[in-house]
């Protein structure tokens, strides 16, 4: 089976193969030792400037008769602190993607797990650089927070979308506007197969809700207004229509979500403040013509 599965990756790496059927993993990856180097040059980097201000307040402050009155709103300068920190992670963070994208271009395919396949390698170095930055921005006091770090990462996120309940991979992901991922859902961009990487780029459409621990395949396209439900797992390069309802191992279609047409045609009625009575009311509506994923 291990043999008709590596032939079959090898041959037909981004035809559709069913993840529901086969065993799979998605984040044991063994990151190479220049991958602990950075995550420790970032943290030096970081901290170097909070921790240089730390000091010189705390200096400053037992030298001088304003120390009870800088005590008093001490949790502005611990908030301070902390946001050069996040921000200096970020900063540094991205620098140092920039510098590994122009050694070594990120792309989609099908990659063997060696350290001597240098695509393989440096995803692993990018990975464990934005798992740093994510790790620190998802821990901040507001959840908003990683959809900006998601942006400067460059994974297109809006500011309106609820994505910190669920678990979403760091490349190749593109989220339109209101997405929400429930408890526990995953969206994964790569995926190990027995002993191969496969990249494929992810796109989920606006309005798209994804169910607790559902599972959004590499190469999956979710078309706008989608729910995928609770539990459901789609198949790699799986395109999912817009408007409908996906349940099952792998996603199938359940329900077409189906808009009130009725009530566009309604006559639109305004209130009469003194006498409470309703009037019609004429306007004109536009109405966007929907986009296909």
């Amino acid at each position: 089976m291990e043999n008709n599965l590596k032939k079959e990756l090898i041959e037909n790496s981004l035809e559709k193969i069913d993840i529901s059927s086969i065993p799979i993993t998605t984040s044991t990856i063994i990151f190479p030792k220049l991958a602990n180097v950075l995550v420790v040059l970032l943290h030096i980097l970081s901290l170097m400037i909070p921790l240089t201000m730390i000091l010189t307040f705390f200096n400053f402050s037992l030298k001088n008769d304003i120390f009870h009155w800088r005590i008093s709103i001490i949790f502005c300068d611990v908030l301070s602190w902390w946001s050069l920190y996040l921000l200096f992670s970020l900063t540094f963070g991205k620098l140092l993607l920039i510098l590994l994208s122009l050694i070594q271009i990120p792309k989609e395919g099908l990659f063997e797990i060696n350290f001597k396949n240098r695509d393989y390698y440096f995803y692993c170095l990018r990975l464990s650089i934005k798992r740093f930055i994510f790790w620190i921005w998802n821990n901040f006091c507001f959840p908003w927070v990683a959809n900006f770090a998601f942006k400067i990462c460059e994974i297109r996120a809006d500011f309106k979308s609820t994505l910190f309940d669920g678990w979403s991979d760091v490349e190749f992901i593109y989220y339109g506007n209101n997405i929400m991922l429930g408890q526990g859902a995953v969206v994964s961009s790569c995926i190990i197969i027995d002993n191969y990487l496969l990249i494929k780029k992810v796109h989920i459409g606006d309005h798209v809700v994804l169910g607790g621990n559902c599972i959004i395949a590499p190469g999956t396209i979710v078309g706008k207004n989608c729910t995928v439900g609770v539990h459901a797992v789609t198949h790699i390069n799986q395109k999912l229509e817009s408007n409908w309802i996906y349940i099952g191992r792998p996603a199938r279609k359940y329900k077409h979500i189906e808009k009130d047409k009725k009530k566009d045609n309604d006559t639109i009625h305004r209130r009469i403040v003194d006498s409470g009575k309703k009037v019609p009311f004429n306007i004109t509506l536009y109405r966007k013509d929907e986009e296909q994923p």
